[in-house]
């Protein structure tokens, strides 16, 4: 395992952060030719958000900036398996964003919109159509629900083995519970990390560490906008398939999915102040089971399996942080994911094509670490999270 492996020193890119966007990265410069690449992770395997998240893939928003990104994430998942040589899992389900209120349905009303100019596979379900789609839902309590049939989901712990296992056949080196200690720098620019007392030499850095994206950027001393968020899941006991496609209750800020195994799995946002912790706690919980026994009353019986909570990024629109940083030459950010896994393939390749060629994709670039400093904010108004007050 490249674990056992002594560090190198130097390597042609550093890559702080070894979940899903890290990968995903690692794998998309190998592609692209780059050798000598190093992946940093001060924790074990799967031990950050890659390995705490929904495993929902929505491969469409509100807005035409986060649809046209994650519409082609959404493509890319569906081909991962065969580009990796590794079953990511994938699953072509469907996704359906179910409305409450009526200002909801105009909101899909324009999200269809938004579809249709981007060139997105969508629809609004008739009465008729959403009882075949979702047969179980509380139908009188819905305005209206947006269905994307190419949507879907994808367990995290296949993807991640997927993505580990084709980086390191690609001579990747994966270094888990290697906390990097120090950013050097060097005549203006990124010089290399230290880990403990050992420099690596490196004239690019990518910053793709999840929660701790904000002390990264602090050792770095680059500003970083953003902070860490406590997001919170819950499983309930297997029961009878009810749930067919991936839901998300937008008036509820609540997402869910039922497992092959019989299990739904999901959760509901709670405003809460932002806080770096794992411990899961009863308001979201609350909030979570009345969700499901409101718009889905047959999981009225079921128990709950687990709770449990994971630590995301958050900027100040929701959306990603992706690219060069403005203030200091080789350095990259991969951060900002509340949707970070649906969104991996995507990032992975526009930022390494990024990275190799200095050419921003259009599909990437309202995503620019500086853009609030440019007052170019990213608005979503179709993301299941809440702000804190």
């Amino acid at each position: 395992m490249n674990a056992l492996k002594p560090l190198p020193a130097k390597a042609s890119i550093i890559i702080v952060g070894a979940g899903i966007q890290g990968l995903s990265l690692a794998f998309n410069l190998s592609e692209l030719g780059v050798r000598d690449i190093l992946v940093l992770d001060a924790g074990y395997w799967q031990g950050g958000a890659s390995g705490r998240n929904g495993t929902l893939i929505r491969g469409a928003f509100s807005s035409p900036e986060w649809t046209r990104f994650f519409a082609h994430s959404c493509e890319l998942w569906q081909g991962l398996s065969k580009r990796l040589g590794q079953n990511v899992m994938y699953s072509r389900r469907g996704y359906t964003m179910v409305g409450e209120r009526s200002a909801t349905a105009e909101l899909l009303d324009r999200t269809l919109a938004v579809h249709k100019e981007c060139g997105i596979h969508s629809s609004l379900l008739t009465p008729g159509q959403l009882r075949e789609v979702l047969p179980a839902l509380a139908h009188g309590r819905v305005s209206a629900a947006l269905h994307l049939p190419d949507s879907g989901v994808a367990p995290h712990h296949a993807a991640m083995h997927a993505y580990r296992q084709a980086c390191e056949a690609r001579g990747v080196s994966i270094h888990y519970r290697t906390p990097v200690t120090a950013i050097d720098q060097s005549a203006g620019r990124i010089g290399g990390v230290r880990v403990g007392d050992q420099r690596i030499a490196s004239d690019t850095l990518v910053l793709a560490g999840g929660a701790e994206s904000n002390a990264l950027a602090q050792m770095a001393g680059v500003p970083l906008d953003g902070y860490p968020m406590r997001l919170e899941a819950m499983a309930l006991e297997p029961t009878r398939p009810l749930i067919g496609p991936a839901v998300a209750l937008l008036d509820r800020l609540c997402y869910m999915h039922q497992t092959a195994r019989g299990e739904v799995v999901g959760g509901a946002e709670v405003a809460e102040r932002p806080q770096h912790t794992l411990n899961a706690d009863v308001p979201v919980m609350a909030a979570t089971a009345r969700a499901y026994l409101e718009m889905f009353p047959q999981l009225g019986h079921a128990r709950i399996l687990r709770q449990w909570a994971g630590l995301v990024h958050i900027s100040k629109d929701f959306g990603p942080l992706l690219g060069a940083h403005h203030a200091l030459p080789g350095l990259f950010v991969s951060a900002g994911w509340c949707y970070g896994h649906a969104g991996a393939p995507a990032a992975g390749e526009l930022l390494a094509k990024a990275i190799v060629s200095g050419q921003v994709d259009e599909r990437m670039r309202p995503f620019a670490v500086d853009r609030f400093e440019r007052n170019q904010p990213v608005v979503e108004p179709g993301i299941v999270l809440s702000h804190f007050e």
